[in-house]
């Protein structure tokens, strides 16, 4: 009888311990990664032409041992808009947004965001955060402490 018992406890013990692996590996502590972009001279510079086509674009930028993602997209007037790939909302989860069709979308809470809207500035939302950036010549610029200002994020 105790054999038995001792057998069940075991078996049970480890199916527990099976089903909680999966999602306790997909509870990182750190964001995902993207298309890694180094700094020169203390500058982020990616050339437009690899994103003025109306998508949406992923970026990592690696931190002291972070991720800080941030993504760049082309609004309704053509102009090159740069966000953090996180909000105030649900920053926390660390799951950043995914392009669906002509939206953004929080993986985290499902709110949707149209590329072609100029803003997404609404408060108590879900928007993703602005970034500064510029566009010199032919590449769109961002300097590396604008992105390391937004690190408590990821």
């Amino acid at each position: 009888m105790v054999k038995r018992f001792s057998t069940v406890t075991t078996t049970l013990s480890l199916i527990s311990v099976l089903c909680l692996l999966p999602v306790l590996a997909g509870c990182s502590p750190q964001a995902s990664e993207h298309q890694i972009v180094l700094p020169v001279n203390d500058l982020v510079s990616i050339p437009l032409n690899s994103v003025n086509d109306g998508g949406v674009h992923f970026f990592t930028y690696k931190w002291k041992g972070k991720n800080v993602n941030f993504f760049v997209r082309t609004d309704g007037t053509g102009q090159l808009q740069a966000h953090f790939d996180a909000c105030y909302s649900c920053f926390k989860y660390k799951l950043g947004y995914v392009q669906e069709g002509n939206q953004v979308v929080c993986i985290a809470c499902r709110i949707g965001y149209h590329l072609d809207d100029v803003l997404w500035d609404y408060v108590g939302a879900c928007a993703p955060i602005s970034l500064n950036s510029r566009i010199s010549d032919d590449r769109l610029i961002i300097r590396r402490s604008w992105l390391e200002k937004g690190k408590k994020f990821f």
